[in-house]
């Protein structure tokens, strides 16, 4: 059965590369001990929670170890994640492949959970509008 609602857009992988990552406006930073370090943001809950609790936002924290930090730090909205995955592969010793794998992982993760929107340019057609 197909949702009414929001379409997901996928991506070629060039497209992805080329997209700017952007952290979400977060309640709070807190440093923990051990080095973890936890985001705490506002989300809209799930319809049912909504409707059953008359909730419109709820706050989540997740908790980001140094590497996760690391790549949420980069998501600055002006960073494409092809430089971030380059930086992250020379700042870890890594191939670019084996970055570019867990950089993607990750910053897929961090989209689903609402700390991350990604901004990707479509390319323009011959009338100036997006493809």
């Amino acid at each position: 059965m197909k949702s009414a609602g929001k379409q997901r857009k996928t991506f070629d992988r060039e497209e992805a590369l080329k997209a700017r990552p952007r952290a979400l406006p977060t309640v709070r930073f807190e440093e923990q001990p051990g080095g973890t370090f936890n985001v705490t943001v506002r989300i809209a809950p799930v319809r049912w929670v909504r409707w059953f609790m008359r909730l419109n936002e709820v706050e989540r924290t997740f908790s980001l170890d140094a590497l996760g930090r690391e790549v949420y730090e980069a998501c600055d909205g002006k960073t494409d994640v092809k430089t971030i995955v380059r930086n992250f592969a020379a700042a870890h010793k890594l191939s670019i492949v084996e970055a570019e794998i867990s950089v993607s992982t990750f910053l897929k993760t961090l989209t689903s959970k609402g700390l991350v929107a990604l901004s990707v340019d479509r390319p323009r057609g011959q009338d100036g509008k997006t493809a």
